[in-house]
Parts: C-alpha cells; sequence; structure tokens
C-alpha cells in the first residue's frame, strides 16, 4: 500500500546486553540533566503540535538499544549444545529474543515510569503505554511534562505520534463476470509457478502468515476456513485469541471496512471449496492478522503495537506468547522515501526471531514521481525483504518504486505480479487491484510454501533462496541483472520450494 507519510526518527529496540544505570530522580519529579540538551531532544514539529493543543500525544525513545540478533546467536548455541530438536531451538530463540526485550525496557523506563504515574496523578499525563519491541513509551501530556521527560538521561528523543495517511492510488474494481467462479488458480498465481508445487502435495500446510493491514473479512468464502482462529465444530464463532489484534478500535472479531487486508491475504492463502477461486500462493496455509490502519490512516503508536503483537501474539490477559508468532508477516504499506529508520529495529526483532519480514516498495503518486532512489521505508531497509511489482509479462510496472536504498543496496529484493491481480474483497466478493500491495502477498505465499518444505529453514537462509531462484529481469533501463528495477527478478515458488527441501 502507497501512503504519503511523515515518519519521524524512532528506532525499534530489540534488547540484550549491559543495563543502562537509571538517572537519579529528583524531588520534583525530574532527573538531573542539563535542560537544553533536553529540548534538543524534542522534535521541532511536536512543539507545534502544542500551539493549539494544551495536551498531545507523543512518543519517547529511550537511548539504550540492543542487538536481537545477538540474542538469537547466543540462545540459539546454547539450545544446540543441549541438542535440542531443531523445532524446540527456534522456540527457545524466539523466547529469549522476547524476554530480552522485555528485561531492558522494565530496568531502562523505571524511572520515568514512576515520574508519570506521579504526573497522571495530578491530571498533567494520561494514556501511558510502555513498549519492548521498542525500548519506549507513549504518553498524553502537557508540554511541561514533555519538557521534563526529555531531561531524563535515559530519554534519546521525544517524538509525534504521526499518523500515516492512506493513498487513494490503489483502487478496487469489483469483480462481477463468471470469473468468479472459475476452478483454475488465476493467472497472477501460475506466473511464479505456485500450481507447480501444489502438485507435488505442498500447499502451505503448517506454516502461519500473517498481516499488518486494513484487516480481514474471516468468513469470506476464500478464507474462513484459512484463519487459525476457525473452529470447524463451531464455524461462526472464531477463537481469535493469539490470532487476531485490532490496534485501531479493539473490536475482538476480525473485519475489514476498507478492503485492502482482505486482498493481500486472499493473495496468500485465498482459495474456495472445490477447487474455486484459486487466489492464494499458499491455499492450506493458516492466516492471522492486525489491523493498525482505518480510514483516517495508521498512528506510529498503533504500528509500534501491531509490530509488537506479530512478535509474540497476546492472549486476552495481554501475556505476550513468542510460541503463537507467525513464519511471515506481510506488509504491504510504505512510509516515506529516503533514510529513515523508525521501523528498522522492530525488524530486526522479527528477523531475530525468524519471522520473514516482507515489505512493499511503495507506489509513485501524483505528487511523488518514482526513478532511481524512490524505494520506501520499511523496505529499504537492509533486513526487510522489498517486493516491486510487474505486469503479467514481467514487465515493471509504471507506478512501481526504485533502488538502490540509501544504504546503498539493491533494491526492491525481488518482484512478483503487481497489475490487475483479482483476489478477496469485503462482502464476499472479489475485486481487481493494482500495486506493490498486490506483489508482496506473492512472496509471503512463496515463504510459506518453503517454511512447509523444511519448518527450519532460517531467514538468511530464505532471503538466500529466494534471490537464487528468481528469474532475472531486465529491460532498455536496467540491462543487468539484480538491478534497482526488477532486484533479483520475478520470485519462483517452485524453484525456491525445491531448493528449500533440499
Amino acid at each position: 500500500m502507497k501512503k504519503k507519510s511523515i515518519y519521524r526518527t524512532l528506532t525499534c529496540a530489540a534488547i540484550i546486553g549491559a543495563l543502562l544505570v537509571p538517572g537519579a530522580v529528583q524531588a520534583d519529579g525530574g532527573t538531573a540533566g542539563n535542560d537544553a540538551k533536553g529540548h534538543n531532544k524534542i522534535s521541532d514539529s511536536l512543539y507545534k503540535d502544542f500551539e493549539s493543543h494544551k495536551k498531545v500525544t507523543f512518543l519517547i525513545k529511550m537511548k539504550d538499544q540492543a542487538n536481537p540478533q545477538q540474542t538469537a546467536r547466543v540462545a540459539e548455541t546454547n539450545a544446540k549444545a543441549s541438542i535440542m530438536t531443531k523445532k524446540r531451538v527456534k522456540e527457545l530463540k524466539r523466547s529469549a529474543v522476547l524476554t530480552s526485550l522485555k528485561t531492558k525496557a522494565e530496568n531502562t523506563q523505571k524511572d520515568l515510569k514512576t515520574y508519570l504515574q506521579t504526573q497522571t496523578k495530578k491530571g498533567a499525563a494520561s494514556q501511558v503505554e510502555s513498549f519492548y519491541i521498542v525500548n519506549g513509551m507513549a504518553v498524553t501530556a502537557t508540554k511541561e511534562v514533555m519538557e521534563k521527560i526529555a531531561a531524563f538521561p535515559e530519554v534519546e528523543q521525544v517524538l509525534p505520534n504521526q499518523t500515516i495517511k492512506l493513498s487513494e492510488t490503489e483502487k478496487a474494481t469489483i469483480d462481477t463476470t463468471s470469473k468468479a467462479s472459475s476452478s483454475e488458480a488465476d493467472a497472477n498465481i501460475k506466473q511464479v509457478h505456485a500450481p507447480d508445487v501444489w502438485k507435488k502435495r505442498y500447499k502451505g500446510k503448517g506454516t502461519v502468515v500473517a498481516s499488518i493491514d486494513t484487516g480481514v473479512e474471516w468468513d469470506h468464502p476464500a478464507l474462513k476456513k484459512k484463519y487459525r482462529g476457525y473452529n470447524p465444530s463451531k464455524p461462526n464463532s472464531p477463537n481469535n485469541e493469539y490470532n487476531w489484534f485490532d490496534a485501531t478500535s479493539n473490536k475482538k472479531t476480525p473485519y475489514d471496512d476498507l478492503g485492502h487486508g482482505t486482498h493481500v491475504t486472499g493473495t496468500m492463502v485465498g482459495s474456495e471449496s472445490g477447487g474455486k477461486n484459486q487466489i492464494g500462493v499458499a491455499p492450506t496455509a493458516k492466516w492471522i492478522a492486525v489491523k493498525a490502519f482505518s480510514e483516517e490512516g495508521g498512528s506510529e503508536k498503533d504500528l509500534l503495537e501491531a509490530g509488537e503483537w506479530i512478535l509474540a501474539p497476546k492472549d486476552a490477559k495481554g501475556k505476550p506468547h513468542p510460541e503463537k508468532a507467525p513464519d511471515v508477516v506481510n506488509n504491504s504499506w510504505a512510509g516515506e522515501r529516503g533514510l529513515n529508520e523508525w521501523y528498522r529495529d522492530m525488524v530486526k526483532a522479527w528477523h531475530a526471531a525468524d519471522i520473514f519480514p516482507v515489505f512493499a516498495a511503495g507506489n509513485v503518486s501524483e505528487t511523488e514521481p518514482g526513478g532511481p532512489g524512490s524505494v520506501e521505508n520499511p523496505s529499504n531497509y537492509p533486513e526487510s525483504f522489498a517486493i516491486g511489482a510487474v505486469d503479467s509479462t514481467n514487465a515493471l510496472a509504471d507506478f512501481s518504486l526504485q533502488g538502490p536504498s540509501p544504504y546503498d543496496e539493491v533494491k526492491p529484493d525481488l518482484s512478483a505480479p503487481g497489475v490487475s491481480i483479482r483476489s478477496a474483497y469485503p462482502g464476499h466478493r472479489y475485486a481487481t487491484m493494482d500495486g506493490t500491495s498486490m506483489a508482496t502477498p506473492h512472496v509471503s505465499g512463496v515463504v510459506a510454501l518453503m517454511r512447509q518444505a523444511d519448518p527450519n529453514i532460517t531467514v538468511d537462509e530464505i532471503e538466500h533462496i529466494l534471490r537464487k531462484t528468481a528469474k532475472p529481469l531486465t529491460d532498455k533501463t536496467f540491462k543487468s541483472s539484480p538491478n534497482n528495477g526488477y532486484g533479483y527478478g520475478l520470485v519462483d515458488a517452485l524453484k525456491a520450494f525445491k531448493e528449500a527441501k533440499k
């Protein structure tokens, strides 16, 4: 999904290593430090927000961040030394990443929480939320409280809770033709050779795909039985615990009031009984979802909650369960162009927990043309697997953004069909849409097929195989492969599956 947004740098933390000693809290609830230095930590735009509001919701990034990859490596080494199964090793690695994140947040946020509790009682602060996937907090408070927070030595930045606006460039055309009852896989699914994998009796069984999007119409005929919360004995009463989270309005049952998330999920796993409407790459995989976008867009705080839930889906009491994490998380959305690391450490945490992070490269808009270096974050991070779009002839879609990334890497990593893609749509309907949002779930579905072939394959191994087995694509502009238009080429489900199964 293409969204024009104003991202602010909010480094998402994964946490291990030595704990930062909290600053000495003063009697007035502040922390010893230089006020001028504290003011320098505050975003200029946040000061502007206070010109018209007495209280503003803002984000706090803690200074002490760490490396989740290191935590995962240590956990994996220790687990292997104990002669455990590969499945158990993965579980322990995910648990170790979660524990390190939570421990760091609890220790480094302690004094700040004490101060905010005092200010909440005074009525100067409210809605205090603590996060661990980023070592940070969100709070609604006065300007004075904000400036006190910035003076804490533990705090690195105080940032506005920006809203990522949804673009209107990806329009849905409702399918009203007889094609809706087709018993053959749709053309785009054949284009990536998914049916060739199905012939080998691999369709994604035992794997779980997730999306951060606008939600999902859970009882759509192409998706209902694929929902991890679906209960055959109670087909209309799903179990949503661990399987659905609504960061926008906290509704307990999956829904989609915009259509985009349903369409994306359909391309990952969709199909109807009897072989009809084969719109999904991995039709026997299960799906779970987070709704982080409403008609107004998605706030950065909501995305923080979404990313945290993906790392370890929470039970009804809010306890995280890393063993319930998906195999792949599809992010068919994009932020702004250039170097901005707001989301990077969240992606690192997923990566360390063996959750494969797939992102849309982004689309051109009326105000933002494409061209070299236009690929948007989070897809332009080294740890993200970015997807560009091609049409049915494997020509680069004119809306697909291009690399290189700000890190001087080839982006996108891969290409997939993204023009005239037919998939599920709310109202038990089908619709056709264009965009890198539509290309991205093709690759997420291929990852599910690979994870069925080898449940213990790592994120690094998946990345290597996808690039190695892609069909190289070139044109008059991009004359050699890999390149910054198509990446390493068109995703090939069959070749990737075969390589993963070796």
